[in-house]
C-alpha cells in the first residue's frame, strides 16, 4: 500500500505457463492456452474447411499430417481446438483434449542442442505430461505463419535423434 492509501501496482515476473495437451494417437502434443479460443465437438465443428464459430471463421489446420502422424476421425474424444494468434484463425482436429496444465516454466524444457535445423521453429520445447513427453508446438508454425507447410519428422516427434 503507498502512503495515501492506495496499492502500488507490482511488477511480477510470470512463472508459470498455461499449456492445453491435445493427443494424436500416443503423441502429447502442447499448445498455448492463450491463444486457444474454444473447443468444439465434431457436430459442433461442421463440414467443411472451415469453422464458423461466434462471427470468426478459422481454417482447418491439418496439424496430423503436419506432424506426419494420423487422426482417428472415429475417436468419441475427437475435439476442434479453434486457435488464433489475433491475426491467422486455425481449426486444429485432435484425437483428444488431455487437459489444460499450468506448469512451472522451469519444467518446460528447450530442444537438445542435436537439433539445429527447422525443429527449432516448430517445437519450443518439451514438457512431461501424465509420465510421457509431450512437444510444445510454436504458435507461428501451427497456423503456417512460418514458411511453407512442413512435415515434422517423426524422430523429432520420437525423441530420436536424426542423425540415428
Amino acid at each position: 500500500m503507498g502512503l495515501r492509501g492506495h496499492f502500488k501496482a507490482a511488477a511480477t515476473n510470470v512463472q508459470t505457463v498455461s499449456l492445453l495437451v491435445v493427443r494424436y494417437g500416443a503423441r502429447y502434443c502442447a499448445l498455448p492456452s492463450d491463444e486457444v479460443r474454444g473447443v468444439l465437438t465434431k457436430e459442433q465443428a461442421g463440414q467443411g474447411q472451415t469453422v464458423n464459430w461466434v462471427g470468426i471463421t478459422y481454417q482447418q489446420v491439418n496439424l496430423a499430417a503436419q506432424l506426419s502422424t494420423k487422426l482417428d476421425l472415429t475417436s468419441p474424444e475427437l475435439r476442434v481446438v479453434l486457435f488464433s494468434n489475433g491475426h491467422s484463425h486455425g481449426a486444429i482436429y485432435v484425437d483428444e483434449v488431455a487437459g489444460l496444465i499450468d506448469a512451472d516454466r522451469r519444467e518446460c524444457k528447450p530442444l537438445p542442442p542435436h537439433f539445429r535445423c527447422e525443429e527449432r521453429m516448430w517445437v519450443a520445447g518439451t514438457i512431461s505430461f501424465e509420465n510421457e513427453l509431450a512437444i510444445i508446438l510454436n504458435p507461428e508454425w501451427v497456423l503456417g505463419e512460418i514458411g511453407a507447410e512442413a512435415s515434422l519428422p517423426s524422430s523429432v516427434v520420437t525423441g530420436r535423434s536424426l542423425a540415428a
